[in-house]
């Protein structure tokens, strides 16, 4: 088994990973009878062997602004290069201007797509667009 556990077994609901079978502890989340995801909340350990499950935690999504008003509230926002090494000093930029179609960064132009392409934000590395929803 690796650290995301075992994916995509029959009996196992979409969006779920089977953990273990084993019995049940406390706030772990196990297939009962029924078939669907059930939380243990007995302080007691269970008396019986169930599938253990944990649900699937998938990675946000992310896409490029579409317009200035999206990428204003990121004016002051530090952005990094994507793909470069996190100490290095010449891999951080301010962006200098926010315009209806791009961005510019010392004096370079940037379309949305290419600066979500191109940069990350520096505190936190999310990319540089919008989080969808979904």
């Amino acid at each position: 088994m690796s650290e995301q556990g075992f994916r995509n077994i029959p009996g196992v609901p979409d969006g779920w990973e089977l953990v273990a079978i084993r019995k049940v502890r406390y706030m772990e989340n196990y297939i009962w009878t029924s078939g669907y995801p059930s939380l243990w909340q007995d302080s007691e350990e269970s008396d019986f062997v169930v599938p253990i499950i944990r649900k699937i935690e998938q990675p946000a999504k992310y896409r490029p602004f579409a317009n200035g008003k999206e990428a204003h509230p990121f004016w002051d926002v530090q952005l990094r290069l994507a793909n470069a090494v996190l100490e290095s000093k010449h891999s951080r930029f301010r962006i200098t201007t926010i315009g209806v179609d791009g961005i510019t960064t010392n004096a370079t132009f940037y379309t949305y797509e290419q600066a979500f392409e191109c940069f990350c934000v520096d505190d936190d590395g999310t990319p540089f667009g919008v989080k969808i929803d979904e």
